[in-house]
């Protein structure tokens, strides 16, 4: 029996049992061209778990039916398999996506960029800088910006080498600042720099947030949140009173990521939203901002709440804010010795 929430993403999972020995190739090559023949609208668990873990010499057969795929079957095969490695963590298709940052077709391509979202290799991070700089597809170009914006935390953090790291920040600087380029791009490009301690992050949020474009707005309070900094707090509050709910939504995340206790009142209210996506956000920054007020009001949602989707958030949130709470208590303990 499969869960029909993945069949409406394309995904055929079964419910109850999730692990399987890998699939024999031979069956994984005849599921794909079959797939590729009858333009189905899921994916078999065959190829969700059979084109995980390839080797190079694996994917030299799986290449010799992957490149007769349309790029629609391509795309939705990579789309489903993204879906699965967001559920399964331990699912992996680097070859796959590798090599389909090379695909002819752009769908494929920016699809293949996000299927490697757990990358964090030096080599991803190169790919990603050529694609952000020189694809022909603009789409192309801003997926593969987006996802440099993980490498440049991880340059913050020495995770990655220093002229990478520099080589990222400065790409990112150079395309935001281009006028030429697209808005997405652009924006793009800032929120991903946001993750840096670059000299000149704080200016560009401050220009990006005042410059009367919406969408520039928005990824400017994205980029507050990302920049980790208690300077935004007066701005941050004010937008959680806002009638937009993009800019309510961002500035929830925001104050989440820079553990804003300040906001933790109105957030508390956010969350018995009836949006859904605005009271999640607001269970899930409680939870980042800790502290006994946000632990009570997440306990007492917790004995409420009737909704699984919400329920498993709040058991989330409640475990990181309980951690926090701990972990404060401890730091106060060490300052009285």
């Amino acid at each position: 029996m499969t869960d029909p929430a993945s069949e409406r993403h394309g995904l055929a999972l079964p419910a109850d049992d999730l692990v399987f020995d890998k699939p024999d190739l031979n069956d994984v090559l005849s599921v794909l061209a079959e797939t590729g023949a009858e333009q189905k609208q899921s994916v078999s668990p065959t190829l969700v778990y059979g084109l995980s873990d390839l080797s190079p010499t694996e994917w030299q057969r799986i290449e010799t039916v992957w490149r007769d795929l349309s790029a629609a079957t391509k795309h939705r095969v990579i789309r489903a398999l993204n879906e699965a490695s967001e559920a399964l963590f331990e699912l992996n298709y680097r070859e796959l996506g590798f090599h389909s940052l090379d695909d002819e077709n752009a769908i494929v391509r920016e699809a293949a960029v996000e299927l490697l979202w757990t990358d964090e290799s030096e080599q991803a991070m190169r790919k990603f800088i050529r694609l952000a700089e020189r694809d022909p597809e603009s789409s192309v170009r801003t997926a593969a910006m987006k996802a440099l914006g993980r490498f440049i935390l991880l340059g913050e953090y020495g995770n990655v080498s220093e002229e990478l790291a520099q080589e990222a920040q400065q790409l990112s600087l150079r395309l935001h600042n281009d006028e030429t380029e697209s808005l997405e791009m652009r924006r793009r490009a800032l929120e991903a720099l946001a993750n840096s301690s670059h000299p000149h992050v704080h200016d560009l949020i401050v220009k990006a947030y005042a410059d009367g474009n919406h969408d520039l707005k928005i990824s400017a309070i994205f980029a507050m949140g990302r920049s980790c900094s208690k300077a935004w707090r007066e701005i941050l509050l004010e937008e959680l009173e806002s009638h937009d709910n993009e800019a309510v939504y961002e500035a929830i995340a925001a104050c989440g990521q820079i553990q804003l206790e300040d906001s933790v009142p109105r957030i508390s209210e956010l969350a018995l939203s009836d949006d859904r996506e605005i009271q999640l956000t607001a269970i899930w920054a409680l939870g980042e901002i800790g502290g006994s007020r946000a632990f009570e009001i997440l306990s007492h949602l917790n004995e409420v709440v009737e909704d699984g989707e919400t329920a498993a958030v709040l058991e989330e949130a409640l475990d990181t804010a309980g951690f926090r709470r701990s972990f404060a208590g401890l730091d106060l303990r060490l300052d009285e010795d």
